[in-house]
């Protein structure tokens, strides 16, 4: 059955990247759409259940996103998507009530990640994601938002508003921006950039009962959590670090010094030319016994940051045909493990 099921995902990833389609595969069979604006097409045309496959190209996303769907991409590691191009979305994606459990894998977003405000969108996943600007959980917790999982994933904007977010896991991702309004949330093997020493109300993570452990935190004040009974265990600090009020705290290292963390790297940016593997892993276990960082705990980072569907490797497509008629197509795909 797996076998089967990866065939047909195969047949349908060929043909999307060979014609620069976008899929929807639902219970009733596939139909493709073409076009900057053929995810816009597709999402009118889905069912909540539905998958639909972005091929490498750019595409405008729907005002809001209302059902329960599967979006997977390319990926947007350049060294990754060389035979398939990246996948971009132009714009904002906005998820709205209807949207529990949504997925979204291998997208680089040239804007934000919005949640409407105050309504509850349950059990979303964001894996294997760029997204240059904002991650917006917008509210107050009246009706808030459980389970979002940010898994291997990289959010390149100044804030990180987790407001009305409730049991988030951050796994195994790279955070640029402050975190701001985390209430009771969950932060594991993590890369948090933020660092800011202008303004003393500035720290990479605010608000309470938040339970960080094995993360590397690059902030060169001291500041690195504001509110009460934040929990930290065996993290990565750069400086003493300041853990709010009646911290919970166990086994961190501190102070480390930035340029003896990693193998290549340097600043407080993402590079996809930084090498974010540690120097000296063995230095720095985690509470679960795994490295720090990116690459220990459950959810190591994966090379390239490739999707889950079957990627393809190598596409070369002749031209034109040759004496007898015959196109040459040489398609080279492999199925993933996570």
């Amino acid at each position: 059955m797996k076998k089967i099921a990866f065939i047909s995902s195969l047949i349908i990833l060929a043909m999307t990247v060979e014609a620069q389609k976008v899929a929807l595969h639902s219970a009733t069979g596939t139909q493709h759409f073409t076009g900057t604006s053929a995810f816009i097409s597709a999402y009118n045309a889905a069912n909540s259940g539905d998958t639909i496959y972005l091929p490498g190209g750019g595409f405008s996303s729907p005002a809001n996103i209302d059902k329960q769907l599967w979006v997977l991409g390319a990926g947007h590691y350049p060294d990754s998507t060389q035979a398939t191009a990246k996948t971009f979305i132009n714009g904002n994606i906005t998820l709205s009530e209807n949207a529990d459990g949504f997925r979204l894998e291998g997208v680089h977003i040239n804007g934000s990640i919005f949640f409407d405000n105050n309504e509850s969108v349950d059990n979303v996943i964001i894996k294997y994601c760029k997204v240059e600007n904002d991650l917006n959980v917008q509210g107050s917790l009246i009706t808030p938002s459980f389970n979002l999982t940010i898994i291997n994933s990289v959010f390149s904007g100044s804030y990180f508003y987790l407001s009305n977010a409730q049991n988030a896991g951050i796994f195994n991702s790279i955070v640029q921006g402050k975190i701001l309004n985390s209430f009771g949330n969950f932060f594991e093997n993590n890369i948090l950039m933020f660092s800011y020493t202008g303004y003393t109300n500035y720290y990479t993570i605010s608000g309470d009962n938040n339970l960080c452990n094995n993360n590397i935190f690059l902030n060169a004040s001291n500041r690195y959590l504001s509110g009460v009974s934040n929990q930290t265990n065996n993290n990565i600090f750069v400086s003493t670090p300041n853990l709010g009020t009646t911290p919970i705290s166990s086994g961190n290292y501190y102070p480390v010094p930035q340029n003896s963390i990693f193998i290549n790297q340097t600043g407080n940016a993402f590079s996809y030319d930084h090498n974010y593997h540690l120097q000296s892993p063995a230095t720095y276990p985690g509470i679960d016994n795994t490295e720090t960082g990116l690459y220990g705990g459950t959810h190591g980072y994966k090379e390239g940051a490739v999707p889950s569907n079957p990627h393809i490797q190598v596409q070369n497509i002749a031209t034109t045909t040759d004496t007898e008629g015959n196109l040459s197509v040489q398609i080279k795909a492999v199925a993933q493990d996570q």
